[in-house]
């Protein structure tokens, strides 16, 4: 089949785009922002970000040079559960995955009532904020006659069919609960969902009948993108949170750690990290340029700093959406380059810490596909190649929305292959390091859950008298 493929990766900034050739090269891109200010904190508008998609999806068929489009597929932030009415129009506000945490007692309450594991229903699922929906926005609720998540959404204002991947699904149901809103039939990431209607082919300008894929989460689409697909392939999506993780045969892990289907051979035993671009690129703006310069060439430990990156709570491996980042071992000499440094290691150490778990249930990977556009930090990928002892192959076109464009091409039957960028090797003495740091790291979560937890709720005022 001739043609390229459309990929849109939609996130909580905006969309990606991103137009592939048959032969695997990077034709064009876009990039289509939301509105700086969201309507409610930790809360997206499907439509805002379905506007952003068609701008960006035009935009880089046109910086492509309008190539005719063989297939195009999305991959999207989430869980995010979009709440449908009878006609098919979204009911409002979607919550942000476990950046909104107001269901989180709610989800306490199903763990213990059905006796679930964390992995089972951690802090991003949707049953529990379906339930917080069904007791504070009743007449929001009793419209809905449908639940999809952000992909099916957009894939359904595509098409006109409204979806779900059997991967979104998981986070949607878990076992002996009952189903709030009917879910749509789950189908694989890279079946047809439809086709490309009239109005948005017009929307795009391109012609309608394009077929378009299912889709699924971004980090799915992305995992597919670096080459994942088969046993002993291992992935890590190094963005504003971390992926990594690796393809398995085997069938059950301990709770610290996800095991999912995904768009390959076995299972996918992994771990996410919910702070690991976003709290490297909050570190440089607080301390400056010449201190994440000058962090680079120090040693994992400088200063004698420790950090926690649950600046966004967490996921693996504790599950907490109330978690609260920590910085310990500051004293009066302690320098911006060495806070800096700390933030580094914060997130090659969590890398690490899941990397060993990972290796424990599925064997320990040869090397990690990685991609994201954090990759590009020479000093993070450093940094966690040191950390997990193991290379780094950088794909190339990181950051760019190449995951959903290979899914495209997948879904037609077609497979690409995306080059390497550049190979990161690990460092014994920096490894050595990191291992001295880690029997310092593991144990720190169960000393201070209660300081996290009750400095959260000082925060909001509910610590007060």
């Amino acid at each position: 089949m001739a043609g390229a493929f459309l990929g849109l990766d939609a996130g909580l900034s905006g969309t990606k785009a991103a137009v592939l050739a048959a032969d695997g090269r990077l034709l064009g891109g876009a990039v289509a922002s939301l509105p700086a200010v969201m309507p409610e904190p930790n809360w997206l508008d499907p439509e805002a970000l379905y506007r952003s998609v068609l701008t960006a999806g035009r935009t880089a068929i046109h910086a492509a040079g309008n190539p005719p489009l063989a297939a195009i597929a999305i991959g999207a932030l989430g869980p995010c559960p979009v709440l449908l009415d009878e006609q098919g129009a979204s009911l409002g506000l979607s919550p942000i995955f476990s950046r909104e945490t107001s269901a989180e007692s709610f989800r306490q309450e199903l763990l213990q009532s059905h006796q679930l594991k964390q992995s089972e229903l951690g802090p991003d699922h949707v049953l529990a904020k379906l339930m917080w929906s069904k007791v504070h926005a009743p007449e929001r609720f009793a419209k809905a006659r449908l639940v999809t998540d952000i992909a099916g959404f957009l894939t359904g204002r595509l098409t006109g069919v409204f979806t779900m991947d059997g991967i979104t699904c998981g986070d949607h149901t878990a076992p002996g609960v009952p189903q709030p809103v009917p879910l749509p039939q789950p189908e694989l990431p890279d079946h047809i969902a439809g086709s490309l209607t009239a109005a948005a082919a017009q929307e795009l300008q391109v012609r309608s009948g394009i077929p378009v894929a299912v889709g699924c989460y971004d980090s799915f689409a992305d995992i597919l993108g670096v080459g994942c697909t088969k046993v002993g392939d291992a992935a890590m999506l190094l963005g504003s949170t971390l992926v990594i993780g690796r393809a398995s045969t085997v069938f059950t892990v301990d709770e610290d750690l996800r095991l999912s289907p995904y768009i390959g051979n076995g299972n996918f035993v992994s771990g996410w990290t919910s702070a690991a671009a976003s709290l490297i690129n909050w570190s440089a703006q607080l301390y400056g340029k010449a201190a994440a310069e000058a962090a680079a060439e120090l040693p994992p430990g400088a200063g004698g700093l420790i950090m926690l990156p649950y600046f966004a709570g967490e996921r693996a491996p504790v599950w907490d959406p109330l978690a609260r980042g920590t910085l310990i071992g500051m004293t009066l000499r302690t320098a911006p380059a060495e806070l800096h440094r700390a933030a580094i290691d914060a997130v090659a150490l969590s890398a690490m810490d899941l990397g060993m778990r990972i290796a424990n249930a599925a064997g320990k990977a040869a090397s990690y596909r990685v991609t994201g556009g954090a990759s590009h930090n020479a000093a993070l990928t450093q940094a966690i190649a040191d950390a997990l002892d193991t290379p780094l192959a950088i794909m190339a076109y990181a950051g760019e929305a190449v995951g959903p464009a290979v899914l495209a091409a997948r879904a037609v039957g077609r497979t690409l292959s995306i080059p390497l960028s550049r190979e990161m090797m690990p460092e014994a003495a920096r490894h050595a390091r990191y291992l001295d740091l880690l029997s310092l790291y593991r144990p720190l979560y169960a000393r201070l859950q209660d300081t996290m937890h009750a400095l959260g709720r000082f925060n909001t005022g509910a610590g007060h008298d």
